[in-house]
């Protein structure tokens, strides 16, 4: 008895699967049409699909009253290459992907038709320019010696103002401007002058953070000491930071 109330189950659970397997099959790929504003500036965003979770930035995609509605890589839409200062009026399709793949994007975008493009430039208002010595610095916090958090504190070298922000925050600076590798294959870490514009954002730009900042002009670079780039931190302290950004 005992024998066949296994092979019963058995028999169950193979016919649950073929009719998984079944609906599976039935999967079939949709296309729509949208109507998408493509906003003058970048934002900082993240993608979610893939083996890593990568920042970089995006277009800003809104409607006609202004609300975004979505962001885009460059490149994710195939067939538009995005210009900074120009407003985009697109009509792209938007193909949905296999959901059996894990980690994909839910779309595919392919421009259908550029309805209009007009140049407005970058926003000014509010803009300020400021010199601030920069540097790349890790927070440990005392519980996860191992596992810290990198990002960029810039202080105004004409008074007390304190910025911190991740790399992909300033427009135009990269990683070769803190960290290089030599010959043998040894780490270098430089603090950098530069010379920054930072505008306000009437959204939220990269995390929570409402302004852009672009750097103007890299002043100089010189190599920072390793006891230099390290900010000890309780967990909390840890755990508040990394909110600023993810």
């Amino acid at each position: 008895m005992k024998a066949k109330v296994i092979l019963m189950l058995l028999l169950a659970g193979m016919l649950s699967a073929c009719s998984l397997d079944d609906d599976d099959d039935e999967w079939t790929s949709t296309m729509e049409t949208w109507e998408i504003n493509i906003e003058p500036e970048y934002v900082m965003g993240y993608s979610y699909w893939g083996a890593y979770t990568s920042m970089g930035k995006q277009m800003e995609g809104v409607n006609d009253k202004g609300e975004q509605i979505g962001r885009f890589f460059p490149g994710e839409i195939e067939g538009f290459t995005f210009e900074e200062g120009y407003r985009y009026k697109l009509l792209v399709y938007a193909t949905s992907t296999d959901p059996r793949i894990m980690d994909a994007p839910k779309y595919h975008f392919k421009l259908r038709k550029l309805l209009s493009k007009e140049y407005v430039g970058v926003r000014t208002e509010g803009r300020r320019e400021v010199t601030m010595d920069v540097r790349r610095v890790v927070m440990l916090p005392d519980s996860l010696s191992s596992n810290g958090l990198y990002y960029l504190t810039g202080r105004n070298v004409d008074g007390d103002e304190k910025l911190d922000m991740i790399i992909e925050e300033i427009i135009g600076a990269n990683y070769d401007m803190f960290i290089k590798y030599d010959e043998a294959d040894i780490i270098h870490k430089y603090a950098c002058r530069m010379r920054l514009s930072i505008t306000p954002s009437e959204r939220y730009f990269c995390g929570k953070h409402r302004f852009r900042v672009r750097l103007e002009e890299l002043i100089s670079q010189q190599e920072a000491p390793e006891d230099s780039v390290v900010v000890a931190a309780t967990y909390d302290e840890f755990e508040s930071k990394a909110k600023e950004w993810y």
